[in-house]
Formats: structure tokens, sequence, C-alpha cells
């Protein structure tokens, strides 16, 4: 089956868009956690100024940036993106309203984090259940709110489009 020039162009501006969506959402959700770890090491460092407390290592300030960029992009793109994408891709193929894909990408975070604490816990010195359901909690309850703020800014273009439409027809009647 061959596609015609508009189908073409229509496919490349889905992939772009989806492109630059997810884009955008990964530096929202690596940027917020880096902007709190500099508001936090900054107040407490006023604190220890003020306190007469020990200024600590001026390298604690760049390893912890560093390490924040490096594992939130990693979650983002290991966890958020697949969880939102699969969602997007269900709600789409089952006519699902934008927000019902909310759940869904939860429930898909559920689903690798139940495969990232099995793998941790096989691969562990003394495997057991309760370090499974744990770190299972652990990571699924530590995920839910910057998988939000990835479903948001992921999904607030089409959302917005889809207001717009609605008012726009709203209007004409």
């Amino acid at each position: 089956m061959t596609m015609n020039g508009n189908q073409s162009i229509r496919t490349a501006g889905r992939i772009g868009a989806f492109f630059a969506r997810h884009s955008l959402a990964v530096l929202v959700t690596v940027f917020v956690p880096c902007l709190l770890w500099t508001i936090a090491y900054f107040a407490l460092l006023i604190w220890a100024l003020f306190s007469s407390g020990g200024m600590g290592s001026p390298v604690v300030y760049p390893i912890g940036l560093l390490l924040i960029l490096v594992g939130g992009t990693g979650v983002a793109i290991a966890l958020f993106l697949p969880a939102t994408a699969l969602a997007e891709w269900i709600g789409r193929r089952h006519g699902l309203p934008v927000l019902a894909q909310i759940p869904i990408s939860v429930a898909i975070l559920a689903l690798l984090c139940v495969a990232i604490a099995a793998i941790a816990t096989a691969t562990g010195t003394e495997p057991t259940f309760q370090g499974f359901s744990m770190g299972i909690g652990f990571l699924f309850l530590a995920h839910l709110l910057p998988l939000g703020i990835y479903w948001w800014v992921a999904q607030s273009g089409p959302l917005l489009l889809s207001l717009l439409q609605s008012l726009r027809s709203k209007l004409r009647l």
C-alpha cells in the first residue's frame, strides 16, 4: 500500500509533533528537579551562613545537578516516555478521550516498576518478597508525580487544540 503526498505529510507531521511534545516533556521533567535542587542548595547555603554552620563541599551542587540531570533524563526516557506513548497509542486505537490516557499511563508505569523491581530483586544478593514489594512501592510512588508532569506537558498541545476546536464549533452554532 502506498501513501499519497498528503498522507506522507500528515504522517511526518504527526511523528514530528510526537517527538517535539515528548522532547519538551523530558526537558520540563528534568528541569523541575534541577530547579528544586538549586533552590534547596542555596537555601541551605544561606541557612549555613546565618547559623554559623559548616558550608560543606563546593562540589556538592554541581555533582547533585549532574546526577539529577543524567538520572532524570534516563528515568524520563526509560519510564515516562514508554508509559505515555503506549497510553496514547492505546487511547487512539480504541477511540478513548485524551484524559483516559492518564490511568492507562499509570498502569503501564506500575508494570514497568514491577519489571524493574523484579530484575533488581533477582540480581540482588538475597532476593526476598518483602524487598520486591518495597521496591515496587518505592519506584511507583516516587515516579507518580513526575509521570503526571510529563504526561500533562506531553499532552498539553493536543488538549489545547481539541479545546480550541470544541470552542470554535460551539461558537458557530
